[in-house]
């Protein structure tokens, strides 16, 4: 798991050390979570 330094926009952020999430994600989506958005473009809505 990497470390990522994080630069720093605020004063907050000047020590803030953050875990990588890529060891606990997985690179492509899970298939049956996955669900098609019904758009409308503003019609009938």
């Amino acid at each position: 798991m990497s470390v990522r330094k994080l630069k720093p926009i605020t004063p907050g952020q000047r020590f803030k050390v953050v875990n990588g999430f890529d060891a606990i994600t997985a690179d492509k989506p899970e298939k049956s979570l996955l669900a098609p958005l019904k758009r409308s473009g503003g019609r009938n809505s």
